[in-house]
């Protein structure tokens, strides 16, 4: 058989958003479309006493204000229902919907919203998870575990969210204590939001028989529904949620957000509403990465081979814990901690605190970057005090094939050791500035690569053409030209002839949704049986393919080397060159894949360098892109990105986890690379000059005289 092979018509969207033809939520008009605005808490802690808006109600174009005692709604979330719609009887953290203000237009509602009076009771809060886990702290929620959802019981500490825990505590501590060289410091990292630059809107409309219609930009629609429907009491058919497009997500668009606020406020208006947040409240009031504090115990013998590994890691959920899929998806990536590694008998226990500051979600590849940061450190500082070199003691460590590692899986193949020696053979040093001190650091993450669930329809088109049907939005990493790359190559089909289209929750069975760096498989291996379908589908015009396998375990491993230059007068970090070595299989889409390493390695220097909410006493103080400072193309060094091919991956397509891998090693390198250069080890994200130069400043015998 003759194989024909076209040229990529390159993404399937790229047409729409480069002419600016793409409909966002925001964009989103419906007849008789009305505007709402949030009065929202200036308190990270108390009691609402009174809302005054008697006033607010005569302004012109001004349709109600409204408190919780207007809304039908339960509790909502993920998992954990813990959420109110509006506060009711109190209020849990800045930034908190008290009242929202529905108008003819969104400058009205806005206005108006601020000239709501609210009067509160302030009551004692907490916003460090250390203090709220105290037996005399405040109680953020008075019995948690009444929650629909909630893994914490009676009994457990005050304002404990959720825990894990594996392996045994006394076995460690014997092998601990009897290690050669032994490393044991605590690791630091702050709150940053995802850093997506479409915020939160939404756009509800009642229909007649109780039928809900929803325009959000919500990365898991099908799952959104049943929140609703928990949440709204009405069947989860009666919701229908219409695709947009999503600009951006990286984690933080997969919660309800506003979707039931609006669905309320259109029942109590009779009239569609639209709630479109500012970028001022989307960073202080939406669901940012978890802040942590990760304590790390590690232990070799005398010829570097790890023994013992204990991690103790802390994380602040903030007030509520609705905003999470399940409430121990964070831990379980830092429940990883050290899981390419050799490491002997380990104990890893991580615990999220309810506090009074902005409730966290999830951000790209939840928990992995705080604890990589954590282990990957600790594992150079313990290459410092055995004398072995960082890459000799990784190399001594990584799990190698037929091994399992401390989580228990089998995985079918591990490549670390092959990623850390290919990242080897490619560093190439950059030169400092004149004056400037010169270092490197590498840093070793692995992530398995799972399926999900989903469902795909072909339908023949006039002139040979195919309709493809997907449930499952693109978040902007080309998932859609995956499925028609994939479709193009197994129906030997020009992909100019294939349409690919993210349809309503009405017009398919179902999705996952997108995470956990499974939609390339899942779509995939979807995209294939639905191939294999349409070739013997006989007089059909139509096929249907529901897909949720399990497979084998596979893992990807991926290296990271960063090159600084620090200037020792100021303390300030310039990254010169960032070098990635990834493990994979085969790659569907290598221009989609390219953009997700290179986006992935740039989230994580910014993670690395850069940003920072500012929370102070419950108080996000980044309200905007100048103060919560994202990478730009000028923050960004060279990227360099080699890949380790003919890897045994998953699924009909045979391909590995990208989406989440490149982030994690980031931070560490950068760490490993300004010890390095000067000798100072910084142990808390982002590293900003001044802590460097603290550090530089603190060594014992440091003069201004050495640095100059």
């Amino acid at each position: 058989m003759t194989t024909t092979t076209w040229s990529s018509p390159g993404r399937v969207d790229a047409h729409r958003k480069i002419t600016g033809r793409e409909r966002f939520a925001a964009d989103v008009v419906v007849d008789g479309m009305v505007h709402a605005a949030l009065s929202r808490s200036w308190h990270a802690h108390a009691r609402i006493r009174a809302v005054r808006a008697d006033g607010v109600r005569s302004i012109p174009g001004v349709l109600g204000v409204f408190t919780a005692g207007d809304l039908r709604a339960g509790l909502y979330g993920r998992i954990v229902r813990d959420v109110s719609v509006l506060a009711s009887n109190k209020v849990r953290y800045i930034g908190e919907p008290v009242a929202a203000v529905v108008a003819v237009d969104r400058n009205t509602a806005e206005v108006a919203a601020s000239l709501v009076e609210v009067e509160y009771e302030p009551i004692a809060a907490v916003y460090e998870p250390r203090a709220a886990l105290r037996e005399d702290a405040p109680a953020v929620h008075d019995a948690p575990w009444q929650y629909d959802g909630s893994v914490v019981r009676p009994g457990d500490p005050r304002n404990l969210q959720s825990c894990t825990a594996h392996g045994t505590l006394e076995t460690v501590e014997d092998e601990i204590a009897a290690a050669r060289w032994v490393v044991d410091q605590t690791y630091e990292t702050v709150t940053g939001h995802q850093g997506y630059l479409e915020p939160q809107s939404t756009v509800a409309r009642w229909l007649e028989d109780q039928r809900l219609e929803l325009w959000v930009p919500n990365k898991t629609p099908y799952r959104l529904r049943e929140q609703l429907s928990a949440c709204l009491d009405i069947p989860v058919e009666n919701i229908l949620v219409h695709p947009v497009a999503i600009g951006g997500d990286f984690g933080g668009k997969g919660s309800p957000m506003g979707a039931p606020l609006c669905a309320e406020l259109s029942r109590l208006v009779d009239r569609p509403v639209r709630l479109a947040l500012r970028y001022h409240e989307d960073l202080e009031a939406t669901s940012p990465r978890h802040s942590s504090s990760i304590r790390v115990r590690l232990g070799c013998d005398g010829q570097g081979r790890f023994v013992g590994l204990h991690v103790d890691a802390l994380l602040d959920g903030g007030a509520y814990a609705g905003f999470k899929p399940l409430p121990d998806v964070v831990l379980r990536g830092v429940n990883r901690a050290g899981s390419g590694y050799r490491v002997g008998k380990a104990y890893v226990t991580a615990r999220i605190a309810y506090t009074n500051t902005v409730p966290r979600g999830h951000a790209r590849s939840p928990g992995s970057p705080q604890v990589s940061f954590a282990v990957e450190s600790a594992i150079d500082e313990l290459a410092e005090a055995s004398g072995i070199t960082p890459w000799e003691l990784r190399l001594r460590n990584v799990l190698r094939d037929g091994e399992i590692g401390h989580e228990g899986v089998e995985y079918r193949q591990h490549r670390g050791a092959e990623v850390l020696e290919l990242a080897r053979k490619h560093v190439a040093r950059r030169d400092p500035p004149p004056g400037w001190r010169h270092g490197w650091g590498v840093a070793l993450y692995d992530r398995p690569t799972e399926l999900g669930y989903t469902s795909i329809r072909l339908e023949e088109r006039p002139g040979g053409c195919l309709s493809v049907s997907v449930p499952v939005p693109d978040t902007g990493t080309g998932s859609h030209t995956v499925v028609r790359d994939v479709l193009s190559r197994a129906l030997h089909l020009d992909p100019s002839r294939i349409r690919v289209e993210h349809v309503p929750t009405s017009d398919l069975p179902g999705d996952q949704g997108v995470g956990g760096s499974r939609v390339t498989a899942t779509l995939s291996a979807a995209a294939q049986d639905a191939a294999s379908r349409w070739m013997g589908r006989g007089d059909k015009t139509s096929v249907v393919v529901e897909r949720s396998v399990k497979e084998s375990p596979v893992i990807s491993y991926c290296a990271q080397v960063a090159q600084v230059a620090v200037d020792v007068e100021s303390g300030f970090v310039r990254l010169l060159e960032l070098l990635t070595v990834v493990d994979v299989a085969d790659v569907v889409c290598p221009a989609s894949h390219q953009s997700q390493v290179d986006g992935g390695a740039a989230m994580g220097i910014g993670f690395a360098l850069q940003e920072d909410l500012l929370m102070h006493a419950g108080q996000v103080g980044a309200s905007s892109l100048g103060d919560f400072r994202i990478p730009s193309t000028r923050d960004i060094p060279p990227l360099l990105t080699v890949l380790l091919r003919d890897g045994v991956g998953i699924g009909p397509a045979n391909v590995k986890a990208i989406g989440e891998l490149t982030n994690p090693a980031v931070g560490p390198a950068v760490a490993n690379a300004i010890f390095d250069a000067v000798g100072v080890r910084v142990r808390k994200l982002p590293i900003a000059a001044q802590a460097v130069w603290e550090a530089l400043d603190d060594r014992p015998g440091a003069c201004s005289e050495e640095r100059s």
